[in-house]
C-alpha cells in the first residue's frame, strides 16, 4: 500500500517527524527505526516494515508512504503533516 501527500514542511522535518511519531509508543503503532538517510527512514512494526520518504516538489515536499500491510497509522501520520499539527 503506498499513500502520498504534499506538505509545506521540509523533508528533514518530514522525516524526524516520522521517526518521532512511529517509535513513539504511545501511537499505538509504534515500531523501531531499522534504517534511515537523506530523505527517508524505514521502520519494522507489529504490521510489518514501512517506509516514509520525502523529496522536494517544486515549493512542496512530496510524502510517500510504503508498506505492504494497511497500516491505519499512516493516515493519521499524513493528516497530522498536512496540517502540520504537531505537539512538542
Amino acid at each position: 500500500m503506498t499513500r502520498e501527500a504534499l506538505v509545506s514542511l521540509s523533508p528533514g522535518e518530514v522525516v524526524d517527524l516520522a521517526k518521532r511519531y512511529f517509535t513513539d509508543a504511545s501511537s499505538g503503532y509504534s515500531g523501531s527505526l531499522i534504517e534511515e538517510g537523506e530523505g527517508y527512514a524505514r521502520f519494522q512494526t507489529f504490521r510489518g516494515h514501512l517506509a516514509i520518504f520525502a523529496t522536494r516538489d517544486a515549493a512542496q515536499t512530496r510524502v510517500r508512504c510504503s508498506t505492504l500491510r494497511y497500516h491505519p497509522s499512516i493516515g493519521e501520520f499524513l493528516l497530522q503533516l498536512e496540517s502540520t499539527r504537531w505537539e512538542s
